[in-house]
């Protein structure tokens, strides 16, 4: 078998851009670690977030390089780690830059499951249809499904209540995003058997 050398012409895979958005304390960082399979992200156990501006997680899915930014959560009251204005004003300057430079490919959009509430209509209108003015791909991803079996069976039954508040989107996860026991010193995450699922999720949703 002939192996491809680093002085090859193999053209070098450019990064697809995720960010990842939603309100304080729904698992948007432990959807970041569950997906790239490791601990990168901080999480928080609290009220508060603990993310205090976008920061990005680099890491490759099915061979494909990815970002994922885990932004500030949204709806934090000015006792919290981020104002909501101060928020807003992180999460439009990274669409800003991102958008000058290597572009978004992805937005995930992260709730918990749940009726849906007038904080996910606004966050969901002021980033996709405000920031993103509608141009992007957009999933979402339903964290604390683990007591559904299966646990899509939230979607299937409230998937109508977002089409009928506005809110589409191009594909969904239900998912369980907390760790479950170690196993030979490894961290397990509960619901780790479909992982593969979601990562095509974001795979394909990428590639439209």
């Amino acid at each position: 078998m002939t192996q491809m050398s680093p002085s090859d012409d193999t053209p070098e895979l450019v990064p697809r851009n995720v960010i990842v958005f939603g309100e304080t304390g729904v698992g948007k960082s432990s959807l970041i670690n569950l997906i790239l399979g490791r601990d990168k992200a901080d999480i928080s156990s609290g009220a508060k977030g603990c993310t205090f501006e976008s920061t990005v997680y680099s890491g490759a899915i099915q061979g494909n390089p990815f970002n994922f930014y885990d932004t500030v959560g949204l709806g934090e009251h000015s006792s919290g780690t981020v104002d909501s204005a101060k928020a807003v004003g992180h999460l439009y300057q990274l669409v800003k830059r991102l958008a000058n430079s290597g572009g978004i490919h992805l937005l995930v959009f992260v709730i918990k499951c749940g009726r849906v509430t007038e904080a996910m209509v606004k966050n969901y209108s002021l980033f996709f249809k405000g920031f993103c003015e509608e141009k992007l791909s957009i999933v979402i991803a339903v964290t604390g499904c683990e007591n559904d079996e299966p646990m899509d069976q939230w979607w299937v039954e409230n998937e109508d209540s977002f089409r009928n508040a506005g809110m589409v989107f191009d594909g969904h996860a239900c998912v369980c995003a907390s760790k479950g026991r170690r196993i030979n010193g490894a961290q397990r995450w509960r619901g780790g058997e479909r992982l593969a699922t979601r990562q095509d999720l974001i795979n394909i949703t990428c590639l439209l």
